[in-house]
């Protein structure tokens, strides 16, 4: 769901006639969790989607009127498998040359692990990026979760999150990747 205001506070009636939208990718919940503006004003929002036995990446990309964007893997909306079991998109960033990137967990059948994903403007997986255009990262045993990206000015890509330790806490954990 994404509502769009005017800056008093009412609701911009000119984004999806009434300034609120609901975006299916299935017939069970989805989530969105992050939300990014592009240069020419469109919005790209990602979180996840629960399919009949887990979670996906989510990623949506609507116009600025909010219509879907369907130069975005033509619908608007993709959603992005990591393995077989539960993957969750917590933030998203968009480098300079357009291609969106998303972090999260993965969930490889005994723990999370930070999970990352970089896609072209047009909603394919960059298959520069690690071959496959998607990768994950462990930091121990226990789990892991990225809550946050930043790209860097020399197109570096840094994940913020948290990795479980083996005490009561969670350890804060980053990770900086090539481009």
């Amino acid at each position: 769901a994404l509502a769009r205001y005017n800056t008093d506070g009412s609701l911009d009636t000119s984004f999806d006639t009434d300034g609120k939208l609901t975006t299916a990718f299935g017939t069970n919940g989805d989530e969105a969790r992050a939300i990014a503006i592009q240069s020419d004003g469109k919005v790209v929002a990602a979180g996840y989607s629960q399919n009949t036995t887990d979670n996906d990446f989510a990623l949506a990309r609507y116009n600025t009127d909010g219509s879907l964007d369907s130069s975005f893997d033509t619908d608007g909306k993709l959603t992005t498998a990591f393995g077989a079991s539960f993957d969750e998109a917590s933030a998203i960033a968009i480098q300079s040359d357009g291609k969106l990137v998303a972090v999260g967990r993965s969930y490889n059948g005994a723990n999370n692990g930070f999970a990352l994903v970089r896609y072209n403007t047009d909603g394919s997986l960059d298959a520069s990026f690690d071959t496959d255009g998607k990768l994950t990262t462990a930091f121990g045993t226990n789990g892991d979760e990225a809550r946050g990206i930043a790209i860097q000015a020399d197109g570096k890509i840094v994940a913020a999150g948290y990795s479980l330790n083996n005490g009561p806490n969670n350890g804060f954990a980053l990770v900086r990747y090539w481009p």
